[in-house]
């Protein structure tokens, strides 16, 4: 059998060296289709980094975390779809290194799902809040680790990003209204000096889970939020509407659209907007450098989009009565918004 071949680059730290060493990168030119061979190998480099985590002190169970998500991330973009698929259903999902990983509370709790989905209101919390006190050792390194990486950082820039808004929504029109579609835990209202102040006529916090919705109750009991209770189909179908809105926005949600659904819900919470309102739609652009030990280790699979990904949500969107298209990406580079004001 060919040796796996060790990526090697010159003097570096310890950490750095011990995570170097872990990671394995096939010859140039290797067939992006993987062959039997191959799928044994990446066995046996997993086989390698659980022991070598299992055994470490902090500094090398982080060193193989870096070893880990770049190996995998390598491996998503190399292979194909199907065939990452395999990986992940096959041979991730079954090796020991799972059971280990899930010591850690995020990523167990996306793996199992307890509220149906993924991505619900308190796995987020996760990258919001630090829990890891309460965790023993490996869950509690691996939770940090976890909770330091770009997506993470991404997630908590869009929620001070959303607080921004609902502030500058404020500014514009003290009757301001706004909504949040998929609002989950509604954690940016927190962070918004409009909300605490009550200088918005009404926030409205548009979620499928109810128990999401009784969490923002408790702690907006009074102001201006109201929570309703529904989904993407009923307000595709009309059953659920609202209108003269200031600012409408989703963070999370567009991530499990298809591009169809994706572009009928951005006409329709288009045309939801007053003249001058507008619409900011938040989506994880391709590919963030942790997408591979999500969707290997965590079940969470998201559907990532471009610039041009973007661009095509406004598909349905009836151009004449746009004043203003903005694309722009978060700090990491990790996260696109498409906002658009109404004419």
């Amino acid at each position: 059998m060919r040796q796996p071949i060790l990526s090697v680059h010159g003097a570096a730290s310890p950490v750095a060296s011990e995570a170097n060493r872990l990671v394995l990168v096939n010859p140039p030119g290797e067939d992006a289709v993987p062959s039997e061979e191959a799928f044994l190998e990446a066995r046996e480099w997993l086989d390698a980094l659980h022991a070598r985590m299992q055994e470490g002190p902090d500094e090398v169970l982080h060193a193989g975390m870096t070893a880990l998500h770049g190996g995998l991330i390598q491996r998503r973009r190399r292979w194909s779809p199907e065939v990452w698929k395999r990986f992940c259903l096959e041979l991730a999902r079954k090796h020991p290194l799972r059971p280990f990983l899930h010591q850690c509370p995020f990523t167990r709790h996306a793996f199992e799902r307890p509220r149906g989905y993924a991505g619900d209101a308190a796995l987020i919390d996760y990258l919001y809040m630090d829990h890891a006190a309460d965790e023993l050792h490996a869950g509690r390194e691996i939770y940090r680790y976890m909770h330091g990486q770009p997506s993470a950082r991404s997630v908590r820039e869009r929620r001070e990003l959303l607080a921004r808004k609902m502030d500058e929504t404020a500014e514009r029109r003290p009757d301001g209204r706004v909504l949040s579609v998929a609002c989950g835990h509604l954690r940016e209202a927190e962070s918004s000096r409009a909300v605490v102040e009550r200088r918005l006529q009404e926030l409205i916090a548009f979620d499928q889970d109810p128990v999401s919705l009784a969490e923002i109750s408790r702690l907006h009991p009074e102001g201006v939020v109201r929570t309703v209770c529904g989904s993407v189909r009923s307000l595709l179908g009309g059953k659920v509407a609202f209108r003269d809105l200031d600012f409408a926005y989703s963070a999370g949600l567009y991530d499990y659209l298809t591009d169809s659904v994706a572009a009928r819900l951005t006409a329709l919470l288009f045309h939801m907007l007053r003249p001058g309102g507008r619409l900011l739609v938040a989506n994880f652009a391709v590919h963030p450098p942790e997408t591979g030990y999500m969707e290997a280790f965590m079940d969470w699979w998201l559907t990532y989009r471009d610039e041009d990904g973007m661009r095509r949500l406004l598909a349905e969107t009836p151009l004449e009565q746009v004043d203003r298209v903005r694309l722009f990406r978060d700090s990491q580079d990790n996260v696109i918004y498409l906002e658009v004001t109404r004419r």
